[in-house]
């Protein structure tokens, strides 16, 4: 809807811009050349005044330099009109008066004259022979004397009788520093001059208005769109531009309005609006080019835009010549801001042709005024018509760039749902494979640790670990690319809770030093007094970050020490940064391979070591965990001598404490060889098995044999919830997909069972690991929540941690 808006604008610009065109065109459609005076008389006899309208007195004019009343006798000199005036020999005279005088020649019946004058500087008197018919401001002898005003009207003439017209103009120029007659004076009849002076004064208007409803419309469209600062700038060019009509137009509406003796006011103010004109234009070129590579462009306008400010303070006369010759720095600053334009149409930014064509047609139009503010041209001043075509011009601009904008940002919007879509399949896709991948593994380890358990030859257990082994890394793949997945969309939550820190590390050294042959590594853990009883923090992510980089290490250290280096510096009372270091000795890392340390998929250790289980994803993984945490990690590593990992995470310290004995242990430090084979003596519960795959059942009910419980078996939902019916078990171990009815309505419906003595602890067993199921899981009723594939200290550790439920 808002590019059919943008559209529909620049739609109406171009049909204004057109009529405006079109209206030029006819009003410049070729008349006879009007009669031109020489020698200080024109003849106007043949000229048809009813039919090609008023004619410009152009031409030779007497001039009577400093006499008010010229004698018949006295040979006079010559001035051309318009223009500065100057001697018959074309030598400009300086500041002064003078009389200047035109003899017009008409036809014998003609009975009456209108005149419309011309920009007359400063202060001028018309007469026909000794009868004055206008007079704007007051004549002088010197600037004392003088008052300026600068009026456009129209005047009627006397009655002819002898079949001439006596035109004399008496001028004193004192306020400024060229005088003359800067734009011709206008002979024709009464319908003639009217229709002129109305034709002359609806163009200011036209102008005036049109530039003023620019800068409203672009100013209101900025308000909507904060964004988009071109509004706001082109918004002050166009008020800017509206309001200088009013004082440079054809008409100089305002003169009519203000009282006598404003001039010198309004010349500095005509200044001041010009400087903020062009610092409004040049910061809106910029903005719309704000490459750096163009700042020194804009520097220079800005200082040539300024540089008008510091002479105010002078006399009008030379305050006058300082901004005429400031006209001419400006143009020269408006050609330097065309190479951004330029080098915009060539890149094909869009718009550029439209910005191009606006700026070339006020530049031409510019320099027409400063030829007429020279007296080097006698024609009206057009500058505001180059402000009106660069207005309309410009808003064709805006309105493409518009329509571009929308463009993209539909683009953008339809390549940000595709990538949403691909995100949720993508989510999909990786929970439709965990769960089709852990489903087989829940039998493959499970089986694999009851097998273990059984009597078996030295060449067996080799077996049996290889496939556990391998069991055990595919299920680390997954493990791997679900957290890869999750770090990636965002869906990373930390889940705060507090630790005892000091029993946390010491766990973990424990857990490790097990899986490594001390007779060759030694893995030490070093702390310093300072550190914190409790922290706060996500432990299982903490768990990941130190598992991780210890894991590397053990792999690729056969012989030396590990060490992981724990040490605190205080933030604030409340937190501290908590800075790991794990150290070892082992194979090291080339330098040329630390810069694709933590990208995935790269095992940057595969050509040195056969010890390259895994999926490269550990370390990535971990810098991701980190930085979410709002913590960082480098690596310092020299091959053949050893890596350290340095890791630093800002942790809320808490005084809260927090049970530190075996009763709650986590699961993640039980060993398989501690399992309790009569634990139903000391935890004795009536436990259901619900599951639909007959592998999981077997399994399931394996292992709790082997713990001394007998289990009952539901295959399906609607069997489950008559399961628990009739013997009200203590303990569910609830698969969340099963065909008929899922775990998450099968907990629903027992929850809402009053029927039932107490409400079962339920526990989800499912094979998808996604945030989102387990927040689903937890939302419907269940209690906990475990993932396949089951291993058996995963179930000692749930059974544990429930059974104050089960009495």
């Amino acid at each position: 809807m808002s590019s059919n808006l943008a559209k529909l604008v620049k739609q109406i610009i171009l049909n204004i811009l057109f009529s405006f065109l079109i209206f030029s065109f006819f009003g410049c459609i070729q008349k006879p050349n009007p009669p031109m005076a020489k020698f200080g008389i024109l003849d106007s006899r043949d000229w048809n005044f009813d039919l090609y309208g008023n004619v410009p007195l152009n031409g030779e004019w007497e001039i009577h330099w400093k006499q008010w009343e010229p004698k018949e006798e006295q040979k006079p000199s010559y001035t051309k009109i318009p223009g500065n005036w100057t001697d018959s020999l074309g030598n400009k005279l300086p500041n002064g008066y003078a009389t200047l005088r035109l003899k017009i020649l008409v036809k014998e019946n003609t009975k009456s004259f209108y005149l419309q004058n011309g920009v007359t500087r400063n202060a001028f008197r018309i007469q026909v022979g000794n009868e004055t018919v206008y007079e704007s401001g007051k004549i002088g002898f010197d600037s004392e004397s003088e008052i300026s005003n600068i009026n456009i009207q129209t005047v009627s003439l006397p009655q002819v009788e002898k079949g001439f017209i006596d035109l004399r103009i008496q001028v004193s120029c004192f306020h400024y520093h060229v005088c003359g007659v800067a734009t011709p004076y206008l002979l024709g009849t009464h319908d003639g001059i009217n229709k002129s002076f109305f034709e002359a004064t609806s163009r200011d208007i036209l102008v005036f208005s049109s530039l003023g409803t620019l800068a409203f419309f672009h100013f209101v469209l900025f308000l909507f769109w904060r964004d988009e600062k071109t509004h706001l700038y082109f918004s002050f060019v166009c008020l800017l531009a509206s309001i200088r009509i009013l004082s440079i137009g054809e008409t100089r509406l305002i003169y009519n309005y203000i009282p006598m003796g404003m001039y010198e006011f309004m010349v500095r103010v005509n200044g001041i609006s010009f400087t903020l004109l062009y610092l409004s234009f040049v910061r809106y070129v910029k903005e719309v080019y704000p490459d750096k590579k163009y700042q020194y462009f804009y520097q220079m306008n800005y200082i040539a835009a300024v540089i008008l400010i510091f002479g105010i303070p002078f006399p009008t006369q030379i305050y006058s010549k300082i901004q005429s010759y400031h006209l001419i720095l400006s143009l020269l600053g408006l050609f330097t801001l065309l190479y951004p334009i330029i080098h915009g149409v060539m890149v094909k930014k869009p718009g550029a042709r439209f910005f191009l064509f606006s700026l070339v047609s006020t530049m031409l139009l510019f320099s027409l005024d400063i030829l007429t503010e020279f007296a080097k041209k006698g024609t009206a001043y057009l500058g505001q018509y180059g402000f009106l075509v660069f207005g309309l011009s410009q808003a064709l601009f805006i309105a493409d760039r518009m329509i571009q904008n929308f463009k993209n940002k539909e683009k953008l919007k339809q390549e940000k749902e595709l990538a949403l879509a691909e995100v949720r399949f993508k989510s999909a896709f990786l929970s439709t494979m965990s769960h089709e991948i852990r489903t087989p593994m829940n039998g493959i380890l499970g089986m694999t640790q009851m097998f273990g358990q059984t009597s078996l030859t030295d060449e067996q257990k080799e077996y049996l670990s290889l496939i556990q082994f391998s069991g055990e890394n595919l299920l680390l793949l997954v493990n791997d690319i679900l957290d890869l997945t999750k770090l990636e969309a965002g869906k990373f939550e930390l889940r705060l809770e507090t630790i005892v820190l000091s029993k946390f590390l010491n766990d973990m050294v424990q857990l490790f030093r097990s899986k490594i042959n001390t007779q060759y590594v030694n893995l030490e853990l070093v702390t310093n007094t300072d550190l914190p009883k409790h922290i706060i923090t996500d432990q299982r992510r903490f768990n990941q970050i130190i598992s991780n980089l210890l894991g590397n290490a053990i792999k690729f250290t056969e012989t030396g020490t590990i060490s992981l280096i724990v040490w605190s510096d205080p933030i604030d009372s409340k937190k501290c940064k908590l800075n790991l270091q794990i150290k070892d000795t082992g194979i090291g890392i080339p330098n040329e391979k630390l810069n694709d340390l933590f990208q995935p998929f790269l095992q940057i250790h595969s050509h040195l070591s056969g010890k390259t289980n895994g999926t490269g994803l550990g370390l990535t993984i971990t810098k991701k965990i980190v930085e979410e945490m709002s913590g960082k990690i480098s690596v310092l590593s020299e091959l053949g001598k050893g890596s350290v990992f340095h890791v630093e995470i800002p942790v809320s310290v808490s005084n809260e404490e927090i049970p530190t004995s075996d009763s709650l242990p986590n699961q993640s430090f039980l060993k398989s060889d501690n399992w309790e084979k009569n634990l139903a003596e000391k935890y004795p519960a009536k436990i259901l098995i619900a599951d639909d795959d007959s592998i999981n059942l077997k399994v399931s009910k394996m292992f709790l044999k082997k713990l001394g419980y007998v289990a009952l078996i539901a295959e399906n939902g609607e069997k489950t919830l008559e399961v628990v019916e009739k013997e009200n078990p203590d303990l569910i171990l609830l698969d969340v997909q099963m065909p008929d009815i899922d775990g998450i309505q099968v907990t629903k419906q027992i929850r809402k069972n009053k029927n039932l003595k107490r409400q079962p602890i339920i526990i989800a067993l499912t094979a998808n690991v996604m945030e989102e199921e387990k927040e689903n899981c937890l939302s419907s009723g269940m209690d906990d929540f475990m993932t396949k594939p089951l291993l058996m200290q995963d179930l000692v550790y749930m059974i544990k941690k429930w059974s104050k439920g089960f009495d």
